[in-house]
Formats: structure tokens, C-alpha cells, sequence
């Protein structure tokens, strides 16, 4: 098939350093050309130019990965085609701004919707969505992470750290200070961040120096307000890590593994340093089992063969 995939055209792709759409789309990208599928992606805010072009090729199928053109496609693209919403917020009605309800309702004009979970999907179709729609899981490029069978016995938080303290790297660190150890990466914009004895902060990693580290923990913790589908959870697994995730981060998770805890939000518990030291201690016991699980469930080329069935015959 020959494929065209649409980005926000805010950061190159692949991305330098982060960039959650920008990485997904070039896996996309990689893992169908593995596959014998001829893949174009298109990364432009210039949408004129991008709609003008497609208008003059012959694609088979037109993936859009960012809602916030559905509008401009929906009015100006005369082809049938795709849109995800990589939204964190997407499940998260009450906390939606204006802005962002007025760009979810958008993407109903478009002709179909791959959602990047199955409730994100039902979302849209409890707010009304008549076009045709289905969900598929993001993944990990599971082989590029280094895998040991041992760990250091600590837990990472990987993810920016922003001001409005929404992956709660702030609240981590308070809550484990002299109770857990837990280091921190990534890149730190927010002032009220403070290292203490047991919390260290690492500075930001590059995309080789995560597929090379990552493995060294024993626990990824992400208490994270919104996350539509994240990556770094896969990435986790990839690497062997458990996981200790609020709500909104474990779209996809299967609660019953040993190596998942799933918390609710909001309410960061006292007990926030036991439950992860419990996970840690956990996680030895079944590190190659969560790498199979991410090679068979989480990888990048496994993905894409479902979703080369998904884009054949649903959407």
C-alpha cells in the first residue's frame, strides 16, 4: 500500500530528542516499510501544500496525526482519510480547555478515527461519532532497548518537567524524600522541582542513552494527570521494568500482571514510596517475562501488521 502520514510540522521527524508524535510516526514509518508498504510523511504547518499534494498522488491510505487540523482536512482534503488524537486530556472531559473541546469535536467531521485505546474510542462514540472508527495500542521498538536480567533495585520517572507539575515529578519527590529511591530525567522546566537524599535528578537523555539505561531500573513511575496512550510505558517494558502508573497513564495495561500497578488519580496516597518499593521488589521475579510480553504485544512491527489489517478492512 502506499500510505501517507500527516504530523504537526512543530518538530522534525524522527525528533532530535523528545517528541512523543514525531518518534510514533517514524516507527510508523519504519516498521511498514519492513513490511513492503511505500510510506510518506508529511510534517508541515503549511497544510495548503501538504492537501495540494496529496490531491496529485494516489494513496491508499491517509493517517493525520494531529486533531488540530481535522477542521482543515475535513473542509479542504477530497480524499477519505484518518485522524488520531494524541490529546493527553482525551479522557479527561472536566479538565478540557475550551480550545481543545471545541478541536475534539472537530475531528468528528473526519470520515474515520484510529483511537489509541479502546476507551478513547468509546469517548467518541458516547459524544456521537457516526463515521467508522477503531483503536490501536502505541508501542515500543522493543529490540533497540537494552535488556539485563538484574536492575539497580531503584524506580525511574522519565518524562518533562514542567511547571504545571503534571507528570507530578514535584509531588514524587516530596512524597519519596528519605523513603524511596527514585531518579528523574528528562527536561526540567519547573522551578519548584527539588532533588533530596533519595531523589536525584539526571539531567535529560538522548534516544541511545534511554535504549541503554532504562534497563538498570527496576520500576517506571508515572503519575501522570493526563496521558493519552504514552510511550514510555512499552519503553518500560522493552527495557524489563514494572510499572507503577495513576489512571490516566495505563491505557492499554493489562491490570492482572504482577508487573502493572494502576493507582487513581489525583490523590497521591501516603503510601506512594511502599507501593513502589513493593514493585521493585517485584520486579526481579519477572523482568524476562515483561520483555516477551513487549516483544509479542508492544513491538513496533507487531503493531503495524494489525494495523495494516485495521486500515484494510475497518477504517
Amino acid at each position: 500500500m502506499k500510505i501517507a502520514l500527516i504530523g504537526p510540522g512543530m518538530m522534525k521527524i524522527p525528533p532530535d530528542g523528545w517528541g512523543a508524535v514525531e518518534i510514533l510516526i517514524w516507527r510508523y514509518k519504519c516498521s511498514l516499510e519492513k513490511l513492503g508498504h511505500e510510506v510518506t510523511i508529511y510534517n508541515t504547518q503549511d497544510l495548503k501544500s501538504v492537501v495540494d499534494d496529496i490531491h496529485q498522488k494516489d494513496y491508499d491510505f491517509i493517517h493525520l496525526h494531529y486533531d488540530g487540523y481535522a477542521l482543515y482536512f475535513s473542509e479542504h482534503l477530497n480524499k477519505p482519510f484518518c485522524c488520531t488524537s494524541h490529546f493527553g486530556y482525551i479522557l479527561r472531559e472536566e479538565l478540557w480547555p475550551a480550545v481543545n473541546a471545541e478541536i475534539f469535536y472537530n475531528t468528528f467531521k473526519c470520515p474515520s478515527i484510529l483511537a489509541l485505546s479502546e476507551d478513547i474510542k468509546d469517548i467518541h462514540l458516547n459524544k456521537g461519532y457516526q463515521g467508522k472508527i477503531d483503536f490501536l495500542r502505541n508501542g515500543a521498538e522493543v529490540n533497540e532497548f537494552k535488556f539485563n536480567f538484574e536492575s539497580n533495585g531503584k524506580a525511574i520517572v522519565v518524562g518533562k518537567i514542567e511547571p504545571s507539575n503534571r507528570k507530578r515529578q514535584r509531588d514524587i519527590a516530596n512524597i519519596c524524600a528519605g523513603r524511596c529511591e527514585v531518579d528523574f530525567v528528562g527536561p526540567n522546566h519547573d522551578p519548584g522541582f527539588r532533588e533530596n537524599e533519595t531523589c536525584r535528578y539526571l539531567g535529560e537523555w538522548t534516544k541511545d542513552e534511554l535504549y541503554q539505561n532504562l534497563t538498570n531500573y527496576s520500576t517506571l513511575v508515572l503519575f501522570s494527570d493526563c496521558e493519552a496512550a504514552p510511550l514510555v510505558v512499552p519503553e518500560a517494558f522493552a527495557a524489563g521494568l514494572s510499572v507503577v502508573v495513576s489512571e490516566s497513564a495505563s491505557q492499554n495495561l493489562n491490570p492482572a500482571y504482577q508487573w502493572t500497578t494502576i493507582l487513581p488519580d489525583d490523590d497521591m496516597p501516603d503510601t506512594f514510596p511502599e507501593i513502589i518499593k513493593e514493585s521493585i521488589m517485584k520486579n526481579d521475579m519477572y523482568r524476562p517475562e515483561i520483555r516477551e510480553y513487549a516483544e509479542r504485544y508492544f513491538d513496533w512491527d507487531v503493531i503495524m501488521e494489525e494495523y495494516v489489517e485495521k486500515i484494510g478492512v475497518t477504517i
